[in-house]
């Protein structure tokens, strides 16, 4: 046999058998890698919108506290003007 026979053999069943293998080798690293990468990028949108909901909790507290004290503030003249409003014995 002579050297090109011998590339053209190679070159026919060498390279899709080596295209082939790298395929079914790589391809289940590549799908991890990009699963992953995918998981991180999930996880920082998630962090991000803990943070917002956070701030809006946060912001309703604040919210209900003031309510809560204007609902003690107008208790507090309603009981003044109902002491005002009875008569003294």
């Amino acid at each position: 046999m002579d050297i090109e026979a011998i590339l053209a053999i190679i070159f026919v069943l060498g390279v899709p058998s080596m295209a082939l293998a790298t395929h079914v080798v790589l391809r289940p690293l590549i799908r991890e890698y990009a699963k992953l990468k995918g998981l991180k990028a999930d996880r920082q949108e998630v962090e991000a919108r803990l943070a917002q909901i956070e701030d809006v909790v946060h912001d309703l507290d604040r919210q209900v506290n003031r309510l809560l004290d204007a609902e003690r503030f107008r208790r507090e003249l309603e009981a003044g003007r109902e002491r005002r409003s009875l008569p003294e014995l």
